[in-house]
């Protein structure tokens, strides 16, 4: 037991009076360099705290001091309050004032409305072509397609005339990139209500004269709004 003993304290007694020491000397000479901060980083978090300062001053100086001045958020002092009070009721006030007012009239009482609205692809400009053996030989394996049929379309031109006066003519092109998308007219028109004789024409390829035309005499009453739109696969033109 007494030698157990003897070994433990001869391991434990030089660390218990040089151990100490060795400390001390690791930190003066090591450790201390380590951990100390730098002065130019102790300079600048000085400025910082400094400015910020200086500004939390600065702010209480312009904001006042006492009930009407103190520091309580962004308005929300007495007088604030009552300013906010001021504006949202001068904001509603305005906005029921243009709810009601200044009045407008949509149609004069004797007047109808014509709405032309639609939209038609023209022919194609060149006809289906059907590939001969040698053509479909050139071609790709997942381009044989058996006919060739070119995607650019002719503008589309569409005429009104109400009365035997044109009122509407105009040709509108085709859209998408290669040109084979629908060409696309719209119009409002505000007549004399009772009775008039409408004519509408529409030409989708190259060339003179209409593919299409309509013509019908018709009594419109005051306010009536009457709409004009298209679709081949009907026949032409429809009047709701």
């Amino acid at each position: 037991m007494m030698e157990g003993f003897d070994k433990t304290y001869f391991f434990l007694l030089p660390i218990l009076i040089f151990g100490p020491l060795f400390l001390w000397v690791f930190y003066n000479f090591g450790l201390k360099e380590i951990l100390k901060i730098p002065e130019e980083v102790r300079r600048r978090k000085q400025q910082e705290m400094t400015v910020a300062e200086n500004f939390e001053a600065e702010r209480t100086r312009k904001r006042g001091k006492g009930p009407l001045g103190a520091v309580r958020g962004a308005n929300k002092t007495a007088i604030g309050l009552f300013a906010q009070a001021v504006a949202y009721a001068l904001f509603a006030a305005v906005i029921g004032y243009l709810a009601s007012a200044p009045s407008y009239t949509f149609a004069g009482p004797q007047t109808a409305r014509i709405k032309l609205s639609l939209s038609h692809p023209g022919q194609r400009k060149e006809e289906c072509h059907r590939r001969t053996l040698k053509e479909l030989a050139k071609l790709p394996a997942n381009m044989r397609a058996p006919q060739d049929c070119p995607r650019e379309r002719w503008p589309v031109y569409v005429e009104m005339e109400l009365d035997g006066k044109v009122i509407f003519n105009q040709e509108s092109k085709p859209n998408g990139l290669s040109r084979d998308g629908p060409s696309i007219f719209y119009g409002t028109f505000q007549i004399p209500s009772g009775s008039h004789q409408i004519v509408l024409r529409l030409r989708d390829q190259g060339g003179a004269g209409f593919g299409y035309q309509f013509l019908r005499p018709m009594v419109l009453t005051p306010g009536q709004v009457l709409v004009i739109t298209f679709d081949a696969a009907k026949g032409g033109f429809n009047i709701q």
